[in-house]
Parts: C-alpha cells; structure tokens; sequence
C-alpha cells in the first residue's frame, strides 16, 4: 500500500507540474483553468509540493504557483456561487414535493378512517337486518305450511268426496272432482316420506284404480249382456264413466276400447280363421262385409256409449286390420310359391278398394269433429292390410314377364299387311308398338295402386328388358337390307317412325315411373340403353333406304364410266348420266318421303342420300378416261346441276316456294365442295402433277382422302 501511495504522489506531482507548465503557471493564465489533480477527491498537498519545489532553483516558481493558486481559488468560489443560487432557485419546488407529501400522507389516513367507519356501519346495518331476514323466511315458511295444509285439507275432502261420488256412480261428478284430485296430489309427491300424507297418496292411487275398473266393470256388463238396462236406460251413465277414464289417463281409455274392439271382433276371429275355408282368400270379400255390417249395427250403440273423439269406430277399423293383416301374413306364407297370381291380384284389388273405403268413410268423420286438421292429405290408415301382399308381389311382377315375353313373341310373328286402298288414314307405326305401351300403362297404373317401392323398380326393369327385346325382335329383325319394292319401303319408313314413336314413348313411360316410384328407387330407374336401341334401329332403317337408291343409282354410274370422254369437244347441256342420276335420285326420295313423316328422319335421309352421292361421284372421276380440259369442265357443269338438285330433296314433296333449312344448304355446300375442288385441280394441271394441286384447293379434306383413287391420296 505505500509504494501504491507513492506511485499516486509521483504521478499527482507530475501532473501538477505538466499543468502548471501547459495551463500557465505564469501571468497569462486565466480563471478558468482548473487543474485535474486538485479537482481529485483524495488530493495531498505535501507530495505535491515537495515534487515542486524539490530542488533550489524551482524557489523561482513560487509566484506562477502563487497565481495558479489563486485562479483556481476564484474558479471554485465562482462554482459554489453557481450551484448556490441553483439551489435556491430550486427551494419552492422542493417545499411543494414536501408539501404534497404530507398532504398525501393526511388523504392516505383519511381513507383509512372512512374505511374504518364503513367496516364499523356494515356490522351495524348486519345486525340490524339479520332479525328482518329471519322474519321474512319464517313467514315464508308459514305461508308455504299454511297453503300445503290447506291443499292436504282439500285433498282428504276431495277423496271422501270421490269415494262416496264412486260407490254411488256419479261418474260425470267423479269425472269433475278427479281432475282436482290427481292435480292436487301432485303438490305432495315431495312429501311423501310423511306417513300420513304417504298413506293418504296410497289411498288415492288405490280408489282412483278402483274406479277405472269399477267403469270397466259396468261396460263388460253392459255389452256382455248381464245388465240390459245399462244399454237400454243407463247408457248416458255410461258415458259419463268415459269421463272418468278420460280424466284417469290415456293408459285407463285405451284399456277401455281395446276390450271393446276385442269383444266385438271377437267372432270376427272364431268365422274366419286362417285355417278355415272362411279364411282363405277365395272369401275375402266376406272379410270386409263383415265389417261393414258390423260397423253399422255398432254406431248407434258406439255414439251413445262413447265420446265422439274417441273415435271408437276407428279404434275398431284399425284392430279389424291389424287382425286380417296377420290372417293374410299366415295365408300367403303357407301359400308360397304356389299361389295363384290371379288370384293374388284379386284378393289385392279388393283389399285396396276396402282400404280407401275406410279413407273415405273416417276422413270425414275427422273433418267433422277435429278443429284443426292439420295435414288433410295425411291417410288414416293407408296400407294397413294390402301391406302382407308386398312380399308376395314379385310373383305378379313375374307373371307380367311372362305375359310381356308371350306378347313379344306373338308381335315378331305377326305379318305386316300393306295398306287398304280403303284407309282412310294410312298406320304411321306398327300397331304392336301402340298395344305394346297400352298394356305397359295399364300395368303401371294397377303397379301404382300395389307398390310403388322395390316390387315397382322390378316392374321397371321388366319393362326396359321387353323394349329391348322388340326393339331387336320386331323392329331390328324386319329391316330389310336390300330394299327393292315400293311395298319394302314402306314397311322400312313404318319401321323407322315406329322406333321413334317407342322412343318418345319409352322416355314419357320413365318419366312416369319416377314421378310415382319412392324417392330412394329414383335413380334407379334408366331406360337409356333401350331409347338408344330404337335410335339404334331408325338409323339402320334409313341407312337400308340410302342403300335401295344406291343400288337404283348403279346403271346411271355405268352410263357415266361407258360414255366417250375423248369425243366430247366442247361443254353443252348436262350429260345424259346425270339426268339419269338425277331422276333415280329424286324418284327414289319421293317414294321415301310418301311414307316417311317425321322430319327428323327426313333431314337424316337426305342428309345420307348427299353424302352418299357424292361419295361416290369422287372415284368415279378418276375412271373416266381420257379426262381432257373439255372433259372436266363438263363434269363441272354435271356437278353444279347434281347439287342444285340435291338442294331441294328436303322439300320435293313440298309447294314450289318452301324454303330448305340453312343448315341443310350448309351441309350440301360442304359435301360437294371437294367434288367441286377436285375437278377444279384436273382441270388446272396434268395428272401427274394432280396430288400437288389438289393440296392447293383441298388441304385438310378427309372425305376427298376416302374417296380418291389411292394413286391421288397423299399423306398429310
């Protein structure tokens, strides 16, 4: 530590000195200069003194270090004056933070006094409110006590009293009081754990059971017969009992007209048994006569006995169904496959005319007596019986294929007759085709009634199976494929409106289908295959046609190859072949078009007969020998005739100003011109040079590639 004291003196003298050379221990130093080894914390005089004047001749020094002195003296009193008068400026500011200081401690204790007295006020107003509360709860409690014994007191006097309106029958008083009764016992279904109020419930459940069978009683005597009178003179008591049940519950009303629907069915189910011969479905008319009968002896009695909306007399209905319903189930079971279809059908008919009877009869006893009908269109009891029949209806599903296949069959083999000179109205399609789709609509129609879930969508199927079959039977099987007489053509255009008939048809028939199938069976139902079959047909039927003018227009190619094309000098008329060809044309179309309505199948026909035209004329070119300048301007000419032609075949039965469609020009148009552009190439080159100029006028023609000899094709 002293030679750390030391090294601290020898640098504070050496800088001392250093700053007392730099900073002017002479007369030119100014008070401002403040020496850092003076402004030190720890700063020792002696040491520095003794470095200053360590040697005699550093006396000279004395008064530059005097005058040091004194500038840094000035300086530090200049600095006290400074931070003095700071400090005073700063007074006020300090007494105001002092200031709020104790103003803040006196809030601080204020709040803790307020807090204090409201600590002190709570328990007061506490102690004050406590009694109020204790008060208010125990009136409550006396007022609750004071009601349940009230009630207890108006139960036990509503008991003796319905005890007493029981043993003497005052059933319509009874029915009143009972609803009291059973409210009021419901007030104290949390108290019983009491005895005396347990004991009191026990004794109401138990007479409330005893009246519910004391009105059972009297109407098992009434109807069983062991007291008259009570139909005869107390059937009004008896109604009034049905208020007491009423008032008991749905389980005591519907306990009621169970037994009663059982008691009056009850020889419904000793007569017809389903092993009896009454119960086989050779009777089941007798099933529902009796019923019929049944039910007008019993509503006068069910209107004096029972409410109105009740609906006892449907309450019978039901349990007369629910009861044939299970007879059927058992029949058809024992039946199996060995029942007979007709049969089947007819105990199904009879079972669905019986059904909407009872739609009929109780829709309007329900509008009569429901205020609010809600849904009109809801049935009352819909299937109730024909649902045992569904199991059983594939087997009227398969006796409509046999029909259906017998039908096809006896179609097929039938002869078409050419028309009468008599008929007034020629057939426009095979009579087979109109009976074909009448029976389809009447089986649909009775389907309809029967089923309209998977047995319909089997019935369905069955349909689209014969379609197909006389599509490819009696349609397909008679087209003929080469058409010579006018007899021929005829049968072929019946043939092609008939497909279109059965095509339409078939579309409307599934469109039927699935407006009265399930909504889960919809899409199920498709009959494209078979519309698709009779388009199938029609087209193979005019493609028959254009071959009959084809085969017609074989003489006139002839006369076209057998003229003499090297003695022909100059263009004249049309050639003698194309009159030829023209004719043929416009004679065979006519004879088509005397027997062919549809205008769909027209436009394809003229359609096939310009494609097929032309498709020809092309080789024929080539064949033509020598094909000079003169040649192929003649044929030019023999083209341009042949397409003026050809552009009225849609309207050559039709008045001279009937336009032909755009579509239909258009078609020609672009048929003929590779005809057109062909004989254009001839006639602008040699024929070796024919390939190069043809790919000048026809680039991109793929009917003039099918057509040319294949010495003119060339690879695109």
């Amino acid at each position: 530590m002293a030679t750390e004291d030391t090294k601290t003196r020898e640098e504070n003298v050496g800088s001392l000195t250093t700053s007392a050379d730099q900073n002017g221990f002479s007369n030119k130093s100014t008070g401002s200069a403040i020496l850092d080894p003076l402004d030190q914390a720890e700063y020792d005089h002696l040491p520095h003194l003794v470095e200053i004047f360590s040697k005699p001749e550093s006396i000279a020094a004395v008064p530059r270090v005097k005058d040091y002195l004194d500038v840094y003296s000035c300086a530090l009193d200049a600095k006290m004056e400074e931070l003095l008068a700071a400090q005073q400026a700063a007074a006020p500011s300090v007494m105001r933070v002092a200031r709020a200081h104790k103003e803040l401690a006196t809030i601080f204790s204020h709040i803790e006094s307020v807090r204090e007295r409201a600590v002190v006020a709570e328990e007061v107003i506490t102690g004050m409110t406590a009694d109020i509360r204790k008060l208010d709860e125990t009136k409550r409690n006396l007022t609750m006590s004071m009601t349940m014994l009230k009630r207890l007191q108006m139960l036990t006097t509503a008991y003796e009293q319905l005890t007493i309106f029981a043993k003497n029958r005052h059933y319509k008083d009874a029915a009143q009081l009972l609803d009291a009764v059973i409210e009021l016992g419901g007030h104290f279904k949390s108290y019983r754990s009491i005895a005396q109020i347990a004991t009191l419930s026990r004794n109401v459940a138990e007479l409330q059971r005893a009246i519910g069978e004391q009105v059972c009683e009297d109407f098992e005597a009434a109807i069983d017969g062991r007291r008259p009178e009570y139909l005869a003179e107390r059937s009004s008591e008896l109604l009034e009992g049905c208020m007491v049940m009423d008032a008991l519950g749905d389980s005591y009303r519907h306990r009621l007209t169970t037994w009663y629907c059982n008691v009056q069915l009850r020889e419904y189910r000793n007569i017809f048994r389903g092993s009896e011969e009454a119960g086989s479905l050779d009777n089941i008319q007798r099933r529902y006569s009796y019923l019929k009968r049944m039910l007008k002896t019993l509503e006068p009695q069910i209107d004096k006995l029972f409410p109105q909306h009740w609906k006892v007399a449907e309450s019978l209905c039901r349990s007369f169904c629910e009861i044939t319903r299970d007879d059927y189930k058992v029949i058809l079971s024992r039946s199996g496959k060995t029942l007979n279809v007709d049969l089947l059908l007819k105990a199904l008919n009879e079972t669905m005319e019986f059904e909407q009877f009872l739609e009929r009869r109780f829709s309007s006893v329900r509008t009569s007596v429901d205020s609010d009908m809600g849904d009109k269109s809801t049935l009352i009891f819909g299937r109730a019986i024909s649902e045992a029949f569904e199991p059983y209806l594939g087997l009227w599903v398969e006796s409509q294929d046999k029909k259906l296949s017998a039908l096809v069959t006896q179609y097929s083999n039938q002869m078409i007759l050419p028309p009468s000179a008599e008929d007034e109205t020629p057939q426009q399609v095979f009579p087979s085709s109109v009976d074909l789709f009448l029976f389809y609509r009447q089986v649909l129609a009775q389907s309809a009634k029967i089923s309209t879930g998977e047995q319909l969508l089997n019935l369905s199927r069955t349909f689209a199976k014969y379609l197909q079959q006389y599509a490819d039977r009696v349609l397909a099987s008679r087209i003929i494929d080469k058409v010579t007489a006018e007899q021929e053509v005829q049968t072929t255009c019946l043939i092609i409106s008939t497909a279109n008939y059965c095509n339409t048809t078939a579309e409307q028939l599934e469109q039927r289908i699935a407006d009265v199938i399930d909504e889960e069976f919809k899409a199920q139902v498709d009959f494209e295959k078979e519309k698709d079959a009779f388009l199938s047909v029609a087209s193979s039927a005019v493609q028959s046609l254009v071959r009959k003018m084809e085969n017609d227009c074989k003489p006139a190619w002839r006369e076209m190859l057998n003229t003499n094309w090297g003695k022909l000098y100059s263009v004249g008329d049309q050639s003698a072949y194309v009159t030829e060809l023209i004719k043929t044309i416009e004679g065979d179309v006519k004879e088509v078009l005397t027997y062919l309505h549809k205008d769909v199948y027209i436009r394809s026909f003229c359609d096939r007969v310009v494609e097929s035209t032309i498709n020809t004329y092309l080789p024929q070119i080539s064949k033509c020998k020598p094909l000079t300048e003169i040649c192929t301007e003649q044929m030019l000419l023999d083209t341009y005739v042949l397409k003026k032609s050809l552009l009225r075949l849609p309207v050559i039965m039709s008045p001279p100003d009937s336009q032909v469609s755009t579509t239909y020009i258009n078609l020609v148009n672009r048929v003929t011109a590779p005809l057109e552009s062909v004989l254009k190439a001839i006639l602008t080159g040699q024929s070796a040079d024919l390939p190069d100029n043809l790919k000048v006028y026809l680039p991109t023609s793929n009917i003039v590639q099918r057509a040319l000899p294949e010495k003119f094709r060339w690879s695109s």
